[in-house]
């Protein structure tokens, strides 16, 4: 009996035994190459997602900041200070970064009609009555003001629209 072990050719069986494993761990090589690069993806989807919740969490302070200056005018049908255009701008002052140019177009509109609001406003004197020449722009302002809850948000949806992948 020991003389069959001594009879084996270790080389020879180390030689096929290597011969054996290189596709296995050619296989096994392949095999962490795939998981690797599954790993990454989901890395990166899971980036991409951290990415549009802090995105999204900063256009909502821009687009919540439009809301309560249209809410604010809608309430008051008159701006007679100037700090509700100040905190629109404050409340806003992200959005060309953020948006579109569109955006930006509309808030600039916003403001403006919220300016000459108050301007109006002003130019009845301490008072605050409503010169009779300034009433139809006045109407015609509040009832612009009155669509604009709609409008804001048929125009930030496409932004802050969180259903799309």
């Amino acid at each position: 009996m020991n003389s069959a072990l001594c009879s084996v050719d270790w080389i020879k069986v180390a030689h096929v035994l290597q011969a054996l494993l290189t596709p296995a761990i050619g296989i096994a090589t392949v095999v962490i190459a795939v998981i690797a690069t599954k790993i990454q993806r989901q890395q990166a989807a899971t980036n991409r997602l951290h990415y549009r919740l802090a995105l999204f969490e900063r256009r909502m302070k821009v687009f919540d900041a439009t809301l309560e200056f249209i809410g604010l005018v809608l309430r008051e049908a008159r701006i007679d200070t100037m700090e509700p255009l100040f905190n629109l701008i404050r409340g806003t002052r992200e959005h060309r970064m953020l948006f579109g140019s569109e955006i930006g177009e509309y808030i600039d509109e916003l403001y403006a009609k919220g300016g000459r609001l108050h301007v109006i406003d002003m130019a009845g004197g301490p008072e605050r009555i409503i010169r009779a020449e300034d009433i139809p722009e006045e109407t015609a302002i509040n009832l612009w003001f009155n669509g604009q809850t709609a409008i804001a948000q048929e125009k930030f949806l496409k932004y802050i629209d969180f259903r799309e992948p």
